[in-house]
Parts: C-alpha cells; sequence; structure tokens
C-alpha cells in the first residue's frame, strides 16, 4: 500500500541509513557470478554483531548420482567460508554462518531468509550472452527474487570498490521510500545517491492528440505536469536531505523500463535500485531491468522480520 505520508519511514534518533546490515546472506552455486556475489557481500557495510550467512544448496540426490557431489559441495562451501572469514578478520563481532542444504534452491533460500530475518540476500546475476536473450521466467534470479520475502541484490561485474555512483528509480510509493533507505545503508554517507523519477504521458499525450487539442496547449499541460511532479519530488527528498544526504533528483519522461535503464547507462551506475511489493510478484520493469541493467541490481523488498532468530537473538528493527 502506498503511503502518502510525506515523512520518511526512519525512526526518531539514530538514522536507520546510518547503520549496517544485521543480517546478510549469498547464495553460491561456485559459478565465476556466484564468486563475484560473495566479493560484493563482503564489502556490504555491517553492523556491530551482525550474521553473514553463506548459503548453497544441493539438488536432492536421486541415487544415480551418488554421493560425490554433495561433498564436493560441502568442501568448495568450507573454502568459501574460510575465505569469509578471512575477509572478516577485522570484525570478530561478525558471526559467518556456514548453510550446506538440499533441496530447491529459491525454496531453501527463502526458508533461511525467513528463519533468519535475512535483510539482504546476496546473488550472482547468470551470463546472458550477446544480443542479451529473455530472461526465462522460471530462471533461478527470478525465482529468487518471486520467492524470497527479503531485499535481493543481484551482482552483474566483480566489485572493484563500494558503490559510488548509486541509483534509485521512485515512484512515491511506499516501496520507493524503503528502496532508497536500503541505498542509504548499502553507500557511505558520503556518497551522492541520484534518484530518478519517470513520467510517463504517452497515453495522455495520445489522448490530447485524439481529440485535436493544440500543440501550444499540449505542451504547456506537459510543462504543468513537469513543474508539478518536481515539487512533488522535492517534498518526497526533503526529510532525506535534511539528514545531510546527498541526493541529486532527475526527471524523465517515456516508457519508464527505457528511461531507467538509458539514466543508469549514462550515468555509469554501479547500483540501480527499484522497490518491489511484498505481496506481488515482479513486475514486467524489475524483470526488464534485471535483464538488460548494465550494473548490479537491488530490488528492495521489505519484509517484517521474526521477533528471533533461532540462536535467541532478536532481529533489530529494520
Amino acid at each position: 500500500m502506498s503511503s502518502g505520508r510525506t515523512l520518511p519511514l526512519l525512526p526518531d534518533g539514530l538514522l536507520r541509513a546510518q547503520r549496517g546490515l544485521h543480517r546478510v546472506a549469498v547464495g553460491l552455486d561456485f559459478s565465476l557470478q556466484s564468486e563475484f556475489a560473495l566479493a560484493r557481500a563482503l564489502r556490504l557495510p555491517l553492523a556491530y554483531g551482525a550474521a553473514f550467512s553463506v548459503l548453497h544448496v544441493s539438488p536432492s540426490l536421486d541415487g544415480h548420482a551418488g554421493p560425490a557431489g554433495a561433498v564436493a559441495g560441502e568442501r568448495c562451501l568450507r573454502r568459501s567460508v574460510t575465505s569469509a572469514v578471512r575477509r572478516l578478520r577485522q570484525r570478530p563481532d561478525v558471526d559467518v554462518r556456514e548453510e550446506l542444504r538440499t533441496g530447491d534452491a529459491p525454496h531453501e533460500a527463502a526458508e533461511l531468509a525467513k528463519d533468519q530475518g535475512v535483510e539482504v540476500l546476496v546473488v550472482g546475476r547468470p551470463h546472458l550472452g550477446q544480443p542479451v536473450a529473455p530472461l526465462p521466467e522460471d530462471s533461478m534470479v527470478m525465482r529468487l527474487v518471486r520467492e524470497v520475502d527479503a531485499s535481493v541484490l543481484v551482482v552483474m561485474p566483480h566489485p572493484g570498490r563500494v558503490y559510488h555512483r548509486p541509483l534509485v528509480a521512485v515512484n512515491f510509493s511506499r516501496e520507493s521510500r524503503r528502496a532508497l533507505e536500503l541505498t542509504m545503508r548499502l553507500c557511505p554517507a558520503s556518497t551522492p545517491i541520484e534518484v530518478l523519477h519517470v513520467v510517463d504521458l504517452r497515453e495522455e499525450a495520445a489522448a490530447l492528440r485524439r481529440q485535436d487539442v493544440p500543440l501550444a496547449r499540449e505542451l504547456q499541460l506537459r510543462q504543468e505536469r513537469e513543474d508539478a511532479t518536481r515539487r512533488a519530488l522535492g517534498r518526497f527528498l526533503a526529510p532525506y536531505r535534511e539528514t545531510g544526504r546527498v541526493l541529486e533528483s532527475r526527471l524523465r519522461f517515456g516508457d519508464p523500463r527505457e528511461c531507467i535503464l538509458a539514466e543508469a547507462r549514462e550515468g555509469e551506475s554501479d547500483l540501480l535500485t527499484l522497490g518491489m511489493s511484498s505481496e506481488d510478484p515482479p513486475s514486467s520493469l524489475t524483470e526488464a531491468v534485471l535483464r538488460h541493467s548494465p550494473c548490479d541490481v537491488l530490488i528492495s523488498r521489505h519484509v517484517a522480520p521474526p521477533a528471533s532468530l533461532p540462536d535467541g537473538g532478536v532481529v533489530p528493527a529494520s
């Protein structure tokens, strides 16, 4: 449900956007893309006492493949966990967890996210070749985005540094606020965040042309709509700017998919964030961005975490 409030969703006091993540999970299938995902996950800001879960899901054995595959997966996972512990040696407060499971990968990832209150699941995007083929409806990435009740960070290239050119596409909804706030948590406080709103006037323009409205009047209506949208975007961002964050607003007109991807390419963004409702499946916009984005994609999906973890720890509010 969209909120008409102009206030941010952040609580009073210490801004949630200034805190690190408390529960991060990274999914590994030991491909090059998943290794990129692990490298990116290790660069994310982690709060004090955070849990960092490294997950590998082996398919259920049918008696024909034998146990060798499972044993190899366990050994590879152990090496990855050892590498993560070594990378986080300066953070003894971070609990690195080895999660080896058997079954359907999206289902097991969803269960892990639910059990541990995962805030962000980091996965690698498969190489789709050139020209880019449509992302299948049942692809692993799309199933994870659809089935996991947590935000999903889909990693493309090898991360060379922390995010420094993030782009957040907003439509003034509650999900957009969550997406912006999560992006603020992932990026250093000094990093400017580009915030894009796309105005799609194609249907309105077509209706005006069918009514033989003079071109001058059509241009006037477009200008009025642009002015009103800029004011709305300013109100949307004002509470965050008051905290000292640098937010650069952008406005485009046209097809949202084309505009968002064009802005990411032209701005050389290294992170593109979209908000997604927990009740609805991924939209055609989400799928198009995942399919064609030149950079990492964060699908922000906020779900209230459980009151406690299996180990008795309390999950902080996010």
